[in-house]
């Protein structure tokens, strides 16, 4: 994603897909270039909870709380 992030310079949409189990998962995916998250199966394992602690460790994270 990195890679394709840099050398696109954010003319793609990527899709950060595969192992996004925790809030923190999400943010290493958006950290390293994607513009979206797929939960599928974190959804499965986590439940719907996953959504809002994802939610919440990125608002926390833009309001520096």
């Amino acid at each position: 994603m990195r890679y394709i992030a840099r050398h696109t310079a954010g003319r793609l949409h990527i899709v950060g897909v595969g192992g996004v189990a925790s809030a923190n998962d999400a943010i290493e995916k958006l950290d390293a270039g994607a513009t979206l998250v797929q939960v599928y199966t974190g959804l499965i394992y986590a439940g719907p909870s996953l959504v809002k602690q994802i939610n919440r460790a990125l608002a926390e994270r833009k309001t520096g709380v």
